[in-house]
């Protein structure tokens, strides 16, 4: 339990402190306006869409290198190399989806009014996803190194990366938006300025270091090769799908706030920094434990997995509970953070216990596929995850809607996550017992 909290404790410290960034554009938004909070937060949504399938797909390189780091044990320059080629494929798939998916920008305008979405907010909301869409390369390649120095175990250096991303982030963003007054631009240029100054430092950090030298991807030029997608994509497409659904249906219920009114949708953009906040806590927590599970995936040490497994889901549970309490109790807080009239501290408290117990099933849910992951098990996860989020959370957010209002949405999510949580936990189970078993097959015969 010990060696899962030392991996988590730094990684949960980076991911708040890289949801920090969008907390703090969305409270810089909500100094300009409301109008500008609900625009902004629409914007953040877009590009949050659009990014996942990047992220998602090329943040399985930590996964890859961690297995290559257990197969070191037994065969060491086998796995440097197999964590060479995860790096330069990384890196190689990360200059690609940023053109294709900074392109794809240009239709949300034509996507939001089919959606419905307020005429009022789509342009504002388009000025701050123009400018944060160039954001995206120096993040992925961001997610590449942070997969290599997690994998090493060296996670103190990810937090002090995303510490110096947000004391960057903060007053370039502050100065753009407010003194130079370029509002909803400003904030999404003070990201993409910070993100990149960041980049180039961390690189050249990381890759002056004895332990990652022999990886860095401008060594061993001959090494690239589109085929080097082929692990990423195989692994990477089936993870991008899950979280595309599993976004589906958190912006799926952003939409529908949309038709609701503008107050409800800037409530929603609130509530959903609070799912942020706890969402960042669970994946540093789950992403250490999916680390440890494939190091021991790729030492092929089953009956060590099972343990991590076990450990993690005592431990997530009892962080659930405890920010699951927070949130119940200190609502006022939420509200005077984000500067709220009392019409809408009312409506939040209203809605809170409803999210909150949706927290806790998300966390659950996240840390079984992450550890599924580990284990390079993912089209049965994306499978469970077009059931769980689409077939019950969607159509139960629908249906709630109309007599519920925003309650009925974030009930319908709640809906989703806990389905798909229950089903994720099952597929763990019977994964864990048939390498456990399958390993026991092999030393019989041996």
């Amino acid at each position: 339990m010990r060696n899962i909290l030392t991996l988590a404790f730094p990684l949960i410290i980076s991911q708040l402190i890289s949801m920090a960034l969008v907390l703090t554009d969305v409270w810089m938004m909500s100094r300009l306006s409301i109008s500008a909070l609900a625009a902004g937060g629409l914007g953040a949504s877009i590009y949050s869409f659009v990014f996942i399938v990047a992220s998602s797909t090329i943040g399985c390189v930590a996964n890859l290198i961690a297995i290559a780091y257990g197969q070191r044990v037994a065969r060491p320059d086998h796995g440097n190399q197999q964590i060479r080629f995860a790096i330069k494929g990384a890196v190689l798939l990360s200059v690609m989806l940023s053109a294709v998916l900074i392109t794809c920008f240009n239709w949300a305008p034509e996507l939001l009014r089919f959606a419905q979405q307020p005429e009022s907010v789509i342009d504002p909301a388009m000025q701050y996803v123009n400018a944060l869409k160039w954001a995206m390369l120096p993040s992925l390649l961001l997610l590449v190194l942070r997969g290599l120095t997690s994998a090493f175990g060296n996670v103190r250096s990810i937090m002090v990366m995303s510490s110096l991303t947000i004391f960057l982030n903060v007053p370039l963003s502050y100065l753009l938006a407010f003194t130079f007054d370029f509002g909803l631009a400003g904030l999404g240029a003070g990201t993409v300025l910070a993100a990149s100054f960041v980049m180039v430092g961390y690189a050249f950090w990381v890759f002056q270091r004895d332990e990652f030298k022999a990886f860095s991807p401008w060594k061993n030029v001959h090494e690239y090769s589109f085929s080097l997608l082929k692990p990423l994509l195989a692994m990477g497409l089936p993870i991008a799908l899950a979280a595309l659904l599993e976004h589906g249906l958190i912006y799926g219920g952003t939409l529908m706030a949309g038709t609701i009114a503008v107050a409800a949708l800037a409530l929603h953009q609130i509530l959903l920094q609070c799912l942020s906040f706890t969402w960042n806590i669970n994946f540093g927590f789950a992403q250490a434990s999916a680390i440890l599970v494939g190091q021991q995936y790729g030492a092929q040490n089953y009956r060590a997995i099972k343990h991590i497994a076990v450990r993690s889901f005592l431990l997530t549970t009892v962080i659930s509970v405890v920010l699951c309490g927070g949130f119940l109790l200190w609502p006022e807080f939420i509200a005077h953070l984000f500067n709220l009239d009392e019409p809408l501290t009312a409506l939040l408290s209203s809605v809170l216990w409803v999210v909150a117990l949706s927290f806790m099933v998300d966390a659950w849910q996240l840390l079984a596929i992450n550890l599924l992951r580990g284990m390079k098990i993912v089209i049965g996860p994306t499978i469970i995850t077009a059931v769980g989020y689409w077939l019950f959370g969607l159509p139960a957010a629908w249906w709630l809607l109309k007599p519920y209002q925003l309650t009925g949405i974030w009930a319908g999510i709640g809906i989703g996550l806990a389905v798909t949580g229950v089903l994720l936990l099952v597929q763990l189970i019977v994964a864990i017992r048939q390498h456990e078993k399958c390993s026991e097959n092999a030393q019989l015969e041996h």
